[in-house]
């Protein structure tokens, strides 16, 4: 499984294809793959990838990530239930 971000274009080249996502699901999928095999809580990744001052519930942390796991079947964000979320890097799988 490979990723490539291209922040040029905002794109993320997987399997040989370009997939355009929404702005947000962009920002998410950047911000997991920059800190791998780091457990983040919700409330983390709110403060990092949302603008400050915006009022988002935690649960659209899920929404996200779930459309990100229909985009990308093999993605490899894991959740840790009572925790949050983590990307496992490739040594680890």
């Amino acid at each position: 499984m490979e990723y490539r971000i291209n922040n040029n274009e905002k794109i993320i080249e997987y399997k040989g294809e370009s997939v355009h996502l929404p702005k947000k699901e962009f920002e998410l999928f950047v911000y997991f793959q920059s800190n791998p095999n780091k457990m983040m809580t919700r409330e983390e990744i709110l403060q990092n990838v949302w603008e400050y001052g915006v009022v988002v519930d935690t649960r659209t942390i899920d929404v996200h990530i779930r459309r990100l796991r229909k985009r990308f079947p093999d993605v490899p964000i894991a959740t840790r239930v009572g925790y949050g979320y983590i990307w496992k890097s490739d040594i680890l799988q």
